[in-house]
């Protein structure tokens, strides 16, 4: 089966009294195409010092109720002053990497 991973970078700015100390908070909304009885989880969230790209893992996991289209969310990351993007890479149950995309920051 060939899979396909999606994603939309959320800016977090509107937070209210906390605005000024958010500015570079973000989320990032994972959608999958992945076969019913698995669902996606977030697994690993990560940008090496001074990248330009952060890595976001998700995971297919077996649950006989899941439907077949999966919405998970990386939660929230923090974007470094060097990042222009970010890889999501989709994982099968037995740890192969089946789909990926990249996505840039909108100016």
């Amino acid at each position: 089966m060939a899979y396909t991973v999606s994603q939309t970078l959320n800016h977090l700015q509107d937070a209210g009294e906390f605005a000024a100390n958010t500015a570079n908070n973000w989320s990032d909304t994972i959608t999958s195409d992945n076969e019913a009885g698995y669902f996606i989880a977030v697994t690993d969230n990560t940008i090496a010092e001074g990248a330009a790209q952060r890595e976001i893992t998700v995971a297919m996991f077996a649950l006989e109720e899941a439907p077949e289209e999966n919405v998970a969310d990386s939660g929230c990351f923090e974007r470094q002053s060097t990042e222009t993007s970010v890889k999501v890479t989709l994982l099968d149950q037995n740890g192969k990497e089946v789909a990926s995309n990249v996505v840039d920051y909108p100016s």
